[in-house]
């Protein structure tokens, strides 16, 4: 799992800044809601019990809050990914879950002896990238870094304690699994699979091809619009109002005392307004708090969340949120953190989605059959001409023959590397991968690509020469020992959290 996070890490982090913010919203400001007694549920409620321990909703929060500070602020993705790939596997990065896997890493570790020091902790805090200058720990960035920590409700302590977190878990794993060593033949043969060059032709199916002698009746249209009428509605629109504190521009700008002065200013405006919501709970009402703290309330009228205003647009988050946010029993948001600043909204008015008529969609619901009658189509041909490809093949006919027979079209690629193919070839990670299944002269499965289908015969494999095989090889092994470590690791605190029986006691909002 966490050698799929480290080879799409690009892609991930962006998708996984949004779980963050969405995932934790609930937890910053008690707006939980306990399903028995249709009460809001309090800080002191229980929250998990975890080795037959209870916590609290503020302890729960404490935990959740530390960790989106860690991954906005700190930039500690490694410490998140770490986390989920320790977690339960049956269901993404759930709060719950990942709450009660950090819970039961700290009961373990406790339970091993294992802990930082108050000076370790402080030297990998300094060591952060996000608080060096120029390769140096810069003390007016970890200024700062204590003052934004204070908007989330932490202090200097618990920064150390996040540090402590990420020190705790690699002891533990050194303890669990570091004098393990991965097998030298699986290692060769990765180091040959990395190596590797693929020489490959393609036969492309094209959805596109098959649609065009596609014939779709009314009578199909109306019965699809039957039977998937609640498919068919207009989207849910909401009509906000919001305050927002935006942050100090040009900051390189300004000279450091005047930075640090505007910075303070704007973080005691953020938590006034916030402490004010907390404390009016359920009655908040965000222009009643905005005229008495003397804050500009701004409003934007119904809009659906991918058509957000211009005022919102560059938001995402704040969008998601506000159409995440169960405004029936919490009035008043948490404070959302965008690009621009930080916000506290209300949603002022919801259009509910209203069922659309079927002239309305009937032009939809004619693309979607084509499409999935192209895509049927194709499919068979795809069985079909595989079929015969290896039927042929098996018989010691010529691919080329093969294919101008069945009147398909068989193109060359360039060299595939294995280990790294090319960006600038269509769809070249997916053809590598059934490549390095296929057996030289045969034909692989089926292969989905953005445009339909393609079939991928392999001409030939070879092994790459390499003037530093001996180090790649190495660094193959060291690679290879080290994942094996990391699934053993895995699985032993599997077992560990069967042990904790992690529970959750209040269902959030």
């Amino acid at each position: 799992m966490l050698e799929f996070f480290r080879r799409h890490r690009g892609a991930f982090l962006i998708t996984l800044t949004v779980i963050i913010i969405i995932s934790f919203s609930v937890w910053g400001g008690w707006r939980g809601f306990d399903a028995d007694s249709q009460r809001q549920a309090l800080p002191s409620d229980h929250a998990l019990t975890v080795h037959g321990k209870d916590y609290t909703l503020a302890e729960a929060s404490q935990v959740a809050r530390s960790l989106q500070f860690a991954m906005q602020h700190l930039s500690m993705f490694d410490l998140y990914i770490k986390l989920a790939g320790l977690g339960p596997q049956d269901g993404g990065f759930g709060q719950e879950k990942l709450i009660g896997t950090v819970l039961t890493l700290r009961h373990v570790m406790q339970e091993a002896g294992v802990r930082a020091s108050d000076k370790e902790a402080l030297d990998a805090l300094q060591q952060l990238p996000s608080l060096q200058v120029n390769g140096r720990f810069d003390l007016s960035q970890g200024q700062r870094m204590e003052e934004t920590a204070g908007m989330y409700g932490l202090t200097k302590d618990d920064l150390l304690d996040i540090m402590r977190l990420k020190i705790g878990l690699a002891k533990l794993e050194d303890l669990v699994a570091k004098n393990y060593t991965g097998s030298v033949i699986a290692g060769e043969k990765q180091y040959a699979s990395s190596q590797q060059v693929l020489k490959v032709s393609t036969i492309a199916f094209n959805t596109d091809d098959y649609k065009k002698d596609i014939k779709v009746t009314d009578e199909e249209i109306k019965k699809a619009y039957d039977e998937g009428k609640e498919n068919y509605k207009t989207a849910e629109k909401r009509a906000v109002k919001y305050v927002f504190f935006e942050t100090p521009k040009d900051q390189d700008k300004i000279p450091l005392e005047e930075r640090e002065k505007a910075k303070k200013a704007l973080g005691e405006r953020v938590n006034q307004f916030s402490d004010a919501v907390l404390k009016a709970g359920r009655a908040a009402n965000l222009e009643a708090i905005a005229k008495e703290l003397k804050e500009k309330v701004e409003s934007v009228p119904a809009f659906a969340q991918d058509a957000a205003p211009e005022a919102l647009k560059a938001e995402a988050a704040l969008v998601t949120a506000i159409f995440e946010l169960p405004h029936k029993a919490q009035p008043v948001s948490d404070a959302v953190k965008g690009d621009k600043g930080w916000y506290f909204f209300t949603v002022s008015a919801v259009e509910e989605p209203k069922q659309q008529e079927l002239a309305e969609v009937k032009d939809k619901i004619k693309d979607n059959l084509v499409g999935q009658k192209a895509a049927e189509a194709r499919t068979k041909a795809v069985n079909e001409a595989r079929d015969f490809l290896a039927a042929g093949l098996k018989d010691k006919k010529k691919i080329e023959d093969l294919v101008k027979e069945k009147k398909l079209t068989l193109t060359a690629l360039a060299d595939i590397p294995n280990a790294s193919p090319p960006a600038e070839v269509p769809n070249a990670a997916q053809i590598a991968q059934a490549a390095a299944k296929t057996a030289v002269g045969q034909v692989s499965q089926a292969v989905d690509t953005d445009k339909g289908t393609v079939l991928v015969y392999v001409n030939a494999k070879e092994l790459r020469k390499s003037e530093n095989a001996a180090t790649l090889r190495k660094q193959q092994a060291d690679s290879l020992s080290s994942q094996e470590r990391e699934g053993l690791f895995q699985a032993w605190f599997a077992r560990k959290l069967e042990e904790a029986a992690v529970k959750t006691a209040v269902r959030t909002a």
